[in-house]
């Protein structure tokens, strides 16, 4: 009786060029596109933004970045709208610059 080796069988047939460009298509074809946001949306994120400054209220903030999201639980430590990123401290203590235009949702928690 003929024992299979299953995949592992047909895995020395691919140069690693070939594994390498199969994952990358993997990983792109789990991308989404950037939301548009409408003026509303934007004036709601800002004001939940400005309240955690002044409140030390905690906020999940959504990001997307190269196709991905991302979401955070913090606090908003500083805005600085000349550059257009928030310091935002997470849950661990970490402190992260985040982009406004990165910023895709701001909810209450």
């Amino acid at each position: 009786m003929l024992k299979d080796r299953g995949r592992k069988k047909w895995q020395g047939f691919f140069m690693p060029e070939h594994i390498s460009m199969l994952k990358r298509m993997d990983r792109d074809s789990l991308k989404q596109p950037r939301p548009e946001l409408d003026p509303l949306q934007i004036e709601e994120m800002e004001q939940l933004l400005l309240k955690s400054v002044e409140n030390h209220s905690r906020l999940i903030v959504t990001t997307w970045s190269d196709g991905f999201f991302n979401k955070r639980v913090g606090v908003v430590k500083k805005l600085n709208p000349v550059e257009k990123k928030i310091t935002f401290i997470d849950e661990l203590d970490c402190t992260f610059n985040l982009s406004f235009y990165s910023i895709t949702n701001v909810e209450k928690l």
